[in-house]
């Protein structure tokens, strides 16, 4: 049974968690848990839509942002005297491919004092970053958006997501197939850039969670069984670990017993550990 829990949220610096980190931290605590990590979002980009101007978690300024993050660390560092749980300090990073991107965001990143940083793709884009869109507000222009276009801009995430791992940055990629809790490239069409990434993960050993969020969302996890089924073959060449993505205190551990039942039974044995973790 895993003992630790590193994908988590919490709503200091108007992060889009719904308790403080005091609370998930004594929460997880109190659940047994022997680790947690706290991984808000790092998002990041010059065009960054304008719809998320009044949405704080969003920057087109990464001299800005880096602000926030030195207080969001701050604020951790100053709570681990307070708890007998080990606490890690990461953040969920929405990597871009762009030279000029990776520039600004390697400078920063050498700055922030963090335990690890995942991966986490939540944006459908043009290959250009000339257009970028956070799926979950995607509904709100999803009108304006031809079939044609949403049919390369989801190949684009998906591609996005392959370069993330190929990057070397992250300790761990979070919820492969994000876009279709939302029902975007959740059809048979999409399947190959799917085994993209299953390659790139397998090429790379570049661990995977099992995000347990899908359960209540989708009514599974995701990645979606047959791609955990796949990254499973011998044993599993890819080390991968349960997270439950919690926004609340309450979410900690969810599903993490039927998920531990799903991984016995795809007997994948190659399981991700604390000491896989890494500065980037």
């Amino acid at each position: 049974m895993q003992t630790f829990t590193l994908h988590t949220h919490n709503h200091e610096q108007n992060f889009d968690g719904r308790n403080s980190a005091r609370e998930m931290i004594q929460t997880a605590q109190d659940k047994g848990f022997s680790t947690i990590g706290v991984t808000n979002h790092l998002i990041v980009h010059p065009n960054m839509p304008s719809y998320t101007a009044d949405m704080p978690m969003f920057f087109n300024n990464f001299d800005e942002a880096e602000k926030v993050y030195m207080r969001h660390i701050e604020i951790l560092q100053n709570l681990k005297s307070d708890f007998k749980i080990d606490i890690k300090i990461g953040f969920e990073v929405d990597f871009f491919t762009s030279p000029d991107w990776r520039k600004h965001f390697e400078k920063m990143i050498k700055k922030l004092p963090v335990d690890y940083i995942i991966s986490g793709s939540h944006f459908l884009k043009e290959k250009d970053e000339s257009f970028i869109c956070n799926i979950f507000h995607f509904k709100n222009i999803a009108s304006s958006i031809d079939d044609e276009t949403l049919h390369r801009l989801i190949i684009n995430h998906f591609d996005n997501i392959i370069a993330a791992i190929k990057s070397g940055y992250f300790t761990f990629i979070a919820h492969l197939d994000y876009c279709t809790i939302f029902g975007l490239g959740d059809t048979p069409e999409y399947d190959e850039y799917k085994y993209k990434i299953i390659e790139a993960l397998k090429q790379t050993h570049t661990p995977f969670e099992i995000n347990t969020s899908g359960y209540d969302r989708i009514n599974r996890p995701h990645p979606a069984p047959w791609i955990i089924e796949k990254l499973s073959e011998n044993h599993g060449l890819v080390p991968v670990l349960i997270s439950d993505d919690a926004h609340f205190a309450e979410h900690l551990g969810r599903h993490f017993d039927q998920t531990e039942d799903l991984l016995q039974k795809l007997n994948y044995t190659n399981r991700f550990t604390l000491d896989m973790l890494k500065k980037p």
